[in-house]
């Protein structure tokens, strides 16, 4: 995905007119790529002071770091145990992991369940990666339905504790690089810095300018990387992508990916791919999701009762549909 962002007037706790004034001396470009969370984080930042353009890096890519620690689910850390200790009651958990949790719940109820955290114990049936490769048994999948269902999550924000039913697991990965993303944007705000971008896989927000000119993002088709479907300017706000491409394999001529439909325990066949645009990425990530499990025509519907956000969607034909606000200001590129 190419980067570049632009103005569609979503603060991020800065005034926009602050962030389009052009800079009284010329900026500095520190940018730095790593491996982080299995995915390759780039940050690009500009400013004054070259120092502090190199602190704030080191401060980022640290942050990235702790949040990776208290949400992995790849290894120990505080939400293994979380799900390890499903159907013992309530459980204390450090502050990421109980706003993280929050946001996700919120989004399952606002979604009507196309997005849910609690997929991860039917998800976790689907194993992409084997070869070669299985769908999972068909009564296992309605079993571990039984076990879904994010209205069954007990949250209590008072004593920072969650509770879930014996059996139930969250599911955060689809949140964890957003929330990283927004996390490390807040540090380098308050640093003081007027103008970056934090690109993690494809999960990006975006600050002020770059050379003075709209940041852009470019929407690749999932089915053709060389096709730009859209190119949508923002500045001072997110743009993140889901779709069936990302983990999948396909039998019998059918093709099987991540997204999976809590309704059904199968992957998602509302849309190929889903591109949201909006004031955090770690909300926006919530919604690419939902957006591929719901219908194209139900994915619009939802966006445009959403004040401050936007969406790119791909139908399973392969039509691209924008929502109002990206009409105008992203028309699809040209082929």
């Amino acid at each position: 995905m190419r980067r570049a962002l632009g103005a569609l007037g979503v603060a991020l706790g800065v005034a926009v007119a602050a962030a389009q004034e052009p800079p009284a001396a010329p900026l500095v470009h520190r940018a730095r790529t790593a491996q982080v969370m299995a995915s390759d984080l780039t940050i690009d930042l500009y400013g004054p002071d070259a120092a502090l353009l190199d602190s704030a890096l080191d401060a980022c890519f640290a942050e990235f770091r702790r949040v990776e620690d208290e949400l992995t689910d790849w290894r120990p850390s505080p939400l293994t145990r979380l799900n390890d200790a499903a159907g013992q009651g309530p459980q204390p958990v450090p502050p990421d992991l109980l706003e993280v949790a929050s946001v996700a719940l919120t989004w399952a109820e606002e979604t009507g369940g196309a997005f849910d955290p609690t997929f991860a114990a039917v998800g976790k049936l689907w194993d992409f990666k084997r070869r070669p490769p299985l769908v999972p048994d068909a009564a296992a999948i309605r079993s571990a339905l039984e076990r879904v269902g994010h209205a069954k999550v007990r949250l209590d924000r008072e004593a920072g504790t969650i509770d879930l039913p014996a059996g139930m697991r969250l599911g955060l990965n689809g949140l964890t690089q957003g929330w990283a993303v927004d996390r490390a944007m807040d540090l380098i705000l308050r640093a003081g810095i007027k103008h970056a971008l934090v690109n993690h896989s494809g999960d990006i927000k975006a600050l002020g300018r770059k050379d003075g000119r709209p940041w852009e993002i470019a929407v690749k088709h999932p089915r053709d990387k060389e096709r730009a479907i859209a190119v949508i300017p923002v500045s001072n706000a997110c743009v993140t992508t889901s779709g069936d491409y990302e983990h999948c394999f396909e039998l019998d001529g059918v093709r099987y990916h991540h997204i999976i439909d809590c309704r059904t325990g199968y992957p998602s066949k509302g849309c190929m791919s889903a591109t949201v645009v909006g004031p955090r990425a770690v909300d926006c990530d919530a919604l690419d999701t939902a957006l591929c499990v719901l219908s194209p025509e139900e994915g619009l519907a939802l966006i445009e009762r959403l004040p401050r956000f936007e969406c790119v969607l791909v139908d399973m034909e392969g039509k691209v549909h924008l929502s109002s606000g990206l009409r105008d200001r992203a028309p699809p590129a040209p082929r």
